[in-house]
């Protein structure tokens, strides 16, 4: 074949390659075709019908010939594993081969190709000299020992498919970690404090352990005491209630609440959430955000945990000066009086309003109302960060607005009964005081002419909200003073209904 045909041959071969490595990449499922190996030997090949071997020497030609063999037989070699293993099983014909045992059919064909190109062209026997020499392959066995058996064993791990890169394993000895990768000797997993732990695969395969995340989501169950005098049928709808409001808790599997057992001085829940995140840092963060929302829970609820039943007293901390200066009701009766629909009550009115009110303590991240949900009360910040969260058709969570200490929200569903128009979710710990429908309905009895400027205010307020598109557009002016009306139970002049 002279060097024209054998470059057209080249050519040819090489456009077949390149088309096939395109058509790979546009269909994803499709093995990565291996083109680097075949266009090397394709090129040295071509270089070799260039090259004026007749006039070398003899054993440059030997050589040259073995290497030009070598690879064009090593080339060969990758395409048909190539195309009998890992195509089909790109196509769905049957289960994806593992890696490893690619790696290894391809080098045993090597090795074999480069003693059948020696022994042609040297006519040199390379097998027959490792067969005699008897010492040589008795310490390679043993040498090989420990490798071969992590070899056969990763080959087991890949081929039985039950774990891949990616997964959270926990092995028996109670060491956990993400898998980072799968060699011929190792599998090599990346723990909590960011560090490498090796675990060779013959203890993979020897030993048991577990794969917390093959099936998609992760569960985390952890324990919880609480005090005797906090019903279960109370405590069980609160806690689960808490648990589902938090973004990271997924709806599917849904979490869980269970009574677990009547301790000396306690009763013991346990709590079970899925979340997507993987590994023991998403896990412990997770854990260790609901743990503070559930003390401020508890602790807004008027309970307390338990002390053992051997302690004498509970011991009573004192609030911080700012919180007692805070939660004062000349403080609170101030912020009221900043607000347009307070601003003009009296004094007495003010601490009375207060005094009806309620005081609430919420941590990092809770959720304060919920988008959609009914209520009777509003809310002024007194100190902290609030951001307001609108639900987007796409399913997005859209942060509207953020509130800071002096603000208030959710008038809307105080005086209209209306829904919950957006989520309000902490930012920071707050100090909310919420004024219910009851102590507006006590002040309004006293003095019912404050109906209609408090109606007034409310009607400015829902054109604001409507403009800013957080507020569905409802009946205003007569209507609405009729709605206030009925929920207040108001009646001109002094009664009540």
């Amino acid at each position: 074949m002279g060097w024209l045909q054998t470059w057209i041959t080249i050519a040819l071969a090489a456009s077949v390659l390149l088309l096939l490595t395109r058509l790979c990449r546009r269909r994803r499922s499709l093995p990565r075709l291996p083109q680097r190996l075949p266009l090397l030997a394709l090129l040295c090949w071509g270089i070799w019908t260039l090259l004026p071997l007749a006039s070398w020497p003899a054993g440059y030609r030997l050589w040259l010939g073995i290497v030009d063999d070598l690879l064009l037989w090593c080339a060969g070699l990758r395409l048909l594993v190539w195309i009998c293993l890992e195509l089909p099983g790109g196509l769905g014909w049957w289960h994806t081969p593992p890696k490893l045992l690619v790696q290894l059919i391809s080098m045993g064909g090597s090795a074999l190709a480069a003693v059948l190109v020696v022994r042609q062209n040297t006519r040199f026997d390379l097998v027959n000299l490792l067969a005699t020499s008897a010492v040589l392959t008795a310490v390679i066995g043993l040498a090989a020992q420990e490798g071969l058996k992590d070899l056969f064993s990763g080959i087991e791990l890949q081929a039985a498919d039950d774990f891949h890169i990616g997964d959270w394993l926990e092995l028996s000895d109670g060491r956990r970690g993400i898998v980072q990768s799968i060699s011929w000797r190792e599998t090599r997993l990346r723990t909590l404090d960011d560090c490498i732990l090796v675990v060779p695969n013959s203890k993979l395969t020897s030993e048991i352990f577990t794969n917390r995340s093959c099936l998609g989501p992760v569960s985390d169950r952890f324990e919880l005491a609480l005090a005797y005098d906090f019903a279960p049928g109370r405590a069980m709808p609160l806690l689960l209630e808490l648990l589902r409001a938090h973004p990271q808790v997924l709806a599917e599997p849904p979490p869980a609440v269970r009574l677990c057992a009547y301790l000396d001085s306690s009763i013991s829940y346990e709590l079970q959430v899925w979340q997507q995140a993987r590994g023991d840092r998403a896990r412990l963060e997770l854990r260790s955000q609901l743990l503070q929302q559930i003390w401020y829970l508890i602790h807004r609820e008027g309970q307390s945990f338990p002390f053992p039943v051997r302690a004498i007293q509970r011991h009573q901390t004192a609030p911080p000066p700012e919180w007692q200066q805070l939660t004062s009701h000349q403080h609170c009766a101030a912020v009221l009086r900043s607000l347009p629909m307070f601003a003009d009550l009296s004094d007495g009115q003010h601490q009375a309003l207060v005094a009806g009110s309620r005081m609430l303590h919420f941590g990092p991240g809770e959720t304060v109302v919920r988008e959609g949900a009914e209520g009777d009360s509003l809310y002024c910040l007194l100190r902290g960060r609030v951001d307001v969260v609108k639900a987007m058709a796409d399913g997005r969570q859209l942060i509207v607005r953020q509130l800071d200490a002096g603000e208030v929200f959710g008038e809307m569903t105080l005086f209209l009964d209306a829904p919950r128009s957006a989520t309000v979710r902490t930012l920071e710990e707050c100090l909310l005081l919420q004024v219910g429908r009851a102590a507006v309905r006590q002040l309004l009895e006293q003095n019912p002419a404050l109906l209609e400027r408090i109606a007034a205010l409310v009607s400015a307020r829902q054109a604001e909200l409507q403009a800013l598109g957080n507020l569905p557009p409802q009946d205003s002016g007569r209507g609405l003073l009729d709605t206030m009306r009925r929920l207040f139970v108001v009646v001109r002049g002094g009664g009540s209904a």
